[in-house]
């Protein structure tokens, strides 16, 4: 199967998966006609959405490096991965506002992170999918940046990290291979766009990202619409051990949102395409970004898991905060669907 290679002209790139452009137009028409959220009740933002102080007791433990992949939500698309002797952590973000300058506007944090940045574990690096504010936080990487050997990013966005005086960054293309001790880092295609001002809509890459172990092997998704790529990098690198995929801010209106963020059904289906034997759903229940009720992804995962034969927990969720150890990818019973009725 051929790898689907980046596309750079007239000095932007090109997502070659985009069905219907979606502009700066179609973004302000869908903030302003969108529906208000129901907030979360007090029972459903402890008991049920709770968030659970960080085990760091449980991430220094030893684990054995050959059967076990450890993952962490720290919530939106923050996971910490451990696995092989490495620690590594994904879009991390503790920002109370995912927008320009941290001002108080826009999409807010609902709860707060598990943890303090000061309070991680040693982190070996970063992985950066793409620069839209809700994954590329700058007082997050800021204070990171220091404390970890390399953040990796999709090709042209290192020019961001060193203007803001992050010189660790390495910067690939589409399926450029980076070997990290001893696991390959791979950016891989996405169905997304990237822009961080009014002017530098796809000036720079987008990306998931696979992670190859000698023994295990990790996928992120970052953002992503679903296509058929995911059958693609399933193909050249799975199947993965553990995944970590975006199952939130699609809308229930799919017209606006269709062309950026899976569905619940479409997050199965990229689960079954990457050959994944766990995955982890993310980026639901941090920030509102779009109009479905906060709780319904992860109810609907387990609803769509069992209608596509998944074994139980195969896919699964957990609370922000819970360390979840997956062990020769055999589904673990401490991990946590929501029950609730709110779709």
């Amino acid at each position: 199967m051929q790898k689907t290679t980046s596309v750079f002209k007239h000095g932007k790139y090109v997502n070659p998966f985009q069905t219907e452009n979606k502009g700066i137009k179609d973004m302000f028409s869908y903030l302003w006609n969108r529906k208000k959220v129901v907030p979360l009740t007090e029972h459903e933002r402890t008991e049920v959405h709770g968030v659970i102080p960080l085990n760091k007791d449980k991430i220094l433990s030893p684990y054995d490096h050959k059967t076990t992949v450890r993952q962490t939500w720290l919530g939106h698309a923050t996971v910490l991965v451990q696995m092989e002797g490495v620690t590594f952590i994904t879009d991390p973000i503790w920002a109370k506002h995912c927008t320009p300058l941290n001002i108080p506007m826009g999409p807010h944090r609902i709860n707060d992170p598990p943890c303090k940045i000061s309070e991680l574990p040693p982190i070996d690096f970063i992985l950066i999918s793409h620069n839209h504010y809700d994954h590329l936080d700058y007082e997050s990487v800021k204070h990171l940046a220091p404390k970890v050997k390399t953040i990796f990013v999709p090709k042209g966005l290192k020019k961001w990290f060193t203007d803001n005086n992050m010189d660790n960054v390495v910067e690939l293309d589409w399926y450029e291979e980076f070997v990290y001790n001893d696991l390959v880092l791979v950016p891989t295609p996405a169905h997304h766009y990237s822009q961080r001002t009014a002017l530098d809509r796809f000036a720079v890459l987008w990306a998931s990202w696979c992670v190859i172990g000698k023994q295990k092997r990790f996928f992120f998704s970052g953002d992503t619409a679903y296509c058929n790529v995911f059958k693609e990098i399933g193909h050249h690198y799975g199947p993965f051990d553990a995944s970590a995929i975006a199952i939130g801010a699609y809308d229930r209106n799919r017209k606006f949102m269709s062309c950026f963020h899976v569905d619940v059904p479409e997050a199965v289906q990229m689960h079954i395409d990457l050959k994944s034997k766990r995955s982890l759903g993310i980026h639901w229940g941090t920030y509102i970004l779009s109009d479905e009720p906060i709780l319904e992804p992860p109810t609907l995962l387990k609803l769509i898991s069992k209608e596509k034969s998944l074994q139980e927990n195969e896919f699964y969720t957990s609370k922000i905060g819970e360390t979840i150890d997956l062990v020769d990818a055999n589904p673990s019973e401490n991990v946590h669907i929501p029950n609730t009725n709110n779709n």
